[in-house]
């Protein structure tokens, strides 16, 4: 028995060595000698070699070795090594860094399996136990801001406790610093294409749309210009698309007109061969659902790619807890690519995907949730779906998600009459500090103010001094964006932001405050009072369903929603309103509530379907919560017609 223990006991030590030379192997990118190895490692030459031996067994093609060099990890295999990542068949690259294995351990944890063998992990990413603690170490601190998650450890295993509705959140704040806007970012578009200009080409486009009148919905544009970016690095790659659905009807249309007039001038400058094939299928995606009258059996497809819309949304809704119901771009867009696949399976076309590589590396989140995607679509059509469409469906999902996470991204005109080195240099300085929420969608020499309104930007940035006379906010600036410069553009986007809070507020805030539900001077000795008696209205009048209140109360009971403004925020904790509303409440006299004493309560009850409310809500009670004379005011505000009129 003791024996047999010894034997485990090596086994183990053996098993640990091995990962660590995996490890070693794979930050060191290099040749590295066994002599080099057994120094670090403190063992024999003979110890070196029958590990090597033994891990070339296991993990065949994964470790190169030269008489004269040692030995090296081979690059290719280890990109394509199935780690067990998400589902069954589908690879993905083994993370690299601690903050991309911090994230991997994260979503093995959220959709993988309940627990994880410590272990196992050690060789799905090749790195030793040391390294995975010290990762392990990092994702509980990761995890702190989130109550009610935690990571827990037994024995040998790991697993998260917590909520489903906290691991949610987790998932989506992982997903939105996945994203960053990147999908509907053409700058960060351009870096998918490094063959190319992809602005260069972006700008062709826009001409030949002028020529013709013709125009795209501007929000549509980032989804345009990645697919003239595939079709574009395919064609170089002379890969082309088969499609059968090019009919004589087409050829009489705009769209076809300047499909065939884009690709004429693209061809001419990049140097590849025109295909009729792919102006066709850039026409159809011009012309969008539309085009379905143009073919045969287009019925049948439009109500299938209509069907499968639906299920994918209700799917995401349910699994990710992430709403795209409301994104029109995303249903339009969707249905329109569902047909074409539904074609591509009928007819066992294949299509190539030149950006799949970065989007597994770059989006991992992204690619999860639409592999599970590409799930329901086997499961509906009883066909499989290989990792290029589903690339193209991460494509879609990446830009909704940007779209309903994002803050809002401005569109800029940036005024530069100094040359194109030092325009580079500006426009890139301000990409590289503020990226994140503007796109220059042109870099003007002068300022002309018919150009300036056609292009419809939301700031003007110059480095001259200019006086204009357009509804269009201006900032001066020099042309090297030194820290004054980078405060007016930061500056400049916090009004922006304000402003289209307020947009929003007007459209979708504003018509929840009623004033059955507005209690001015309200009297109650504590925060239980003032939930209860606030409750009680809205499920009298029919607002709310009974089990609101105890939701509401259970909310609260997990975390105060009070603040240190004097106000406090109480919500249910699930979508129990029946008429989407907000309570308001004036207090008396103030009541203690939590940490705080609190005299303006805002009860929010929102919808299921409208849930969307509530990050509007919160854009703009963040940006009223600092203005301390405005909440001084609504304190003193008798009436919803009053709090609204302070408010717009």
């Amino acid at each position: 028995m003791e024996k047999n223990g010894e034997h485990n006991l090596y086994n183990q030590t053996m098993q640990t060595r091995q990962k660590r030379i995996l490890e070693i192997l794979k930050e060191k990118k290099s040749w590295i000698t066994g002599k080099e190895l057994s120094t670090m490692l403190s063992v024999s030459d003979r110890t070196i070699r029958n590990d090597m031996e033994s891990l070339r067994r296991e993990c065949e093609g994964l470790i190169e070795s030269s008489v004269r060099y040692g030995y090296r990890i081979n690059r290719k295999v280890l990109e394509k090594k199935d780690t067990g990542y998400g589902s069954p068949g589908r690879r993905k690259g083994i993370p690299q860094t601690s903050g991309e294995r911090c994230k991997y351990i994260i979503e093995k944890l959220l959709f993988s399996a309940r627990k994880l063998n410590i272990f196992d992990l050690q060789y799905d990413i090749y790195v030793s136990e040391f390294t995975i603690k010290n990762d392990m170490k990092k994702v509980s601190e990761m995890l702190e801001k989130y109550e009610g998650v935690e990571l827990v450890r037994t024995d040998s295993h790991i697993f998260l406790r917590g909520s489903e509705e906290c691991k949610r959140s987790v998932y989506k704040d992982l997903l939105a610093n996945e994203t960053k806007g990147n999908f509907i970012n053409i700058n960060k578009i351009d870096e998918l294409f490094p063959n190319f200009d992809l602005i260069r080409v972006k700008n062709t486009l826009e001409e030949i749309l002028r020529q013709y009148h013709y125009r795209v919905r501007e929000e549509t544009f980032p989804m345009l210009m990645i697919h003239v970016g595939v079709s574009i690095q395919r064609m170089m790659n002379c890969n082309y698309v088969e499609t059968a659905r090019c009919r004589s009807e087409i050829r009489d249309t705009k769209e076809y007109q300047i499909a065939m007039a884009f690709f004429t001038k693209a061809t001419a400058s990049l140097c590849f061969e025109l295909n009729e094939n792919e102006v066709v299928l850039f026409a159809n995606l011009l012309i969008g659902r539309q085009r379905s009258t143009l073919f045969d059996r287009k019925e049948e497809y439009l109500a299938e790619a209509e069907e499968l819309m639906v299920k994918i949304i209700s799917t995401v809704r349910q699994r990710y807890d992430i709403d795209f119901s409301g994104d029109v771009i995303f249903k339009d867009g969707i249905v329109l690519h569902l047909q074409n696949l539904l074609e591509r399976i009928r007819y066992q076309a294949v299509v190539s995907n030149v950006c799949l590589a970065e989007i597994k590396k770059n989006y991992p989140l992204v690619f999860e949730m639409s592999v599970f995607i590409g799930h329901v679509i086997e499961k509906y059509t009883g066909s499989s779906i290989s990792e290029d469409e589903i690339g193209f469906l991460a494509i879609h999902l990446g830009a909704a998600y940007d779209r309903l996470n994002i803050k809002y991204f401005y569109h800029v005109v940036l005024i530069q009459p100094n040359s194109n080195t030092l325009t580079g240099a500006c426009s890139d300085k301000i990409l590289e500090r503020f990226g994140e929420r503007i796109v220059i969608d042109a870099v003007l020499k002068y300022y002309e103010a018919s150009v300036i309104v056609d292009l419809r930007p939301d700031l003007i940035i110059s480095t001259i001094p200019l006086t204009q006379k357009l509804d269009i906010p201006m900032i001066s600036i020099s042309m090297f964006v030194n820290t004054g410069d980078e405060y007016k553009i930061f500056r400049a986007i916090a009004e922006l932001d304000k402003r289209h809070c307020k947009t929003e507020f007007d459209n979708f805030i504003k018509c929840l405050i009623l004033e059955d539900y507005y209690f001015f001077h309200l009297e109650c000795d504590t925060w239980e009072d003032v939930i209860s008696s606030m409750c009680d209205r809205l499920y009298e009048g029919g607002r709310v369903e009974e089990s609101f209140k105890e939701s509401t109360f259970a909310r609260e009971r997990m975390a105060f929603t009070s603040f240190s403004y004097g106000y406090a925020i109480p919500h249910a904790l699930n979508y129990s309103a029946i008429h989407s509303t907000m309570g308001i409440a004036i207090l008396k006299k103030p009541v203690q509530w939590g940490e705080y004493q609190v005299r303006l309560v805002l009860l929010l009850a929102v919808r299921d379907d409208e849930r969307e409310l509530l990050k509007i809500f919160f854009d703009w009670l963040g940006n009223i919560c600092d203005d301390t004379l405005l909440l001084s005011k609504i304190m003193k505000a008798e009436s919803a017609e009053a709090f609204v009129g302070l408010i717009e």
